[in-house]
């Protein structure tokens, strides 16, 4: 194999054990092994197993499609771009359900595993920081909005409505994904005290 292609062969070798056997109970050996090769070529690639989940992140990561949702062709409103986000992290949350899930144990447990993840919602955060910000200067959004809460809110709320989608099953009723995440980003604009007239010619 080329440099670049075996490369890519221990990145996705390795995020099939990891999700298989989770991070702690995957060793360099294992993935070599998988790959058919020695573990000396491994080393070559990578220096530390941390480096290789490191690698598996990035490359499953949703952070490319999220930037380019928020800096493409701006939507009409605000709540169509929350809207296409909230469900392409959905969607990618689910075509990587069973790394999603290890990755949630480990952290629990793992501070390597934690610090990779944590790097990775770092800048997520702040995409969709820079975006909100963008939309309160242009006027499509309160002024005073805290962006840092309705960030947090927004993560969470995915991340940990779809953990209760998959792991909490019977004990309650699943929402639909596609409702759960337009319900969501209404929530999070407009807030749930029904808006009067009047009300809303004195937020403007």
């Amino acid at each position: 194999m080329a440099p670049e292609e075996r490369q890519v062969q221990i990145v996705e070798v390795a995020a099939k054990l990891f999700a298989e056997k989770g991070f702690d109970g995957t060793s360099v050996d294992d993935i070599a092994e998988a790959c058919g090769v020695a573990s000396g070529l491994i080393y070559h690639y990578f220096d530390t197993k941390t480096d290789i989940l490191r690698a598996v992140i990035e490359r499953k990561s949703f952070l490319p499609k999220m930037a380019e949702i928020l800096k493409g062709l701006p939507k009409v409103t605000v709540e169509e771009t929350l809207k296409e986000l909230a469900d392409a992290i959905w969607e990618m949350l689910e075509e990587r359900r069973d790394m999603v899930l290890m990755m949630h144990g480990e952290m629990q447990r793992n501070p390597e595993v934690l610090k990779v993840v944590g790097e990775v919602i770092r800048t997520g955060i702040r995409l969709l920081s820079e975006y909100l910000n963008e939309q309160k200067v242009q006027g499509k959004l309160r002024k005073d909005l805290d962006t840092a809460v309705f960030v947090r809110t927004f993560w969470g709320a995915l991340f940990e409505s779809f953990l209760a989608h998959h792991k909490l099953i019977p004990f309650v009723r699943p929402i639909p994904p596609k409702r759960f995440t337009r319900e969501l980003v209404r929530l999070l604009l407009y807030g749930s005290i029904k808006q009067t007239q009047t009300g809303l010619e004195r937020e403007r």
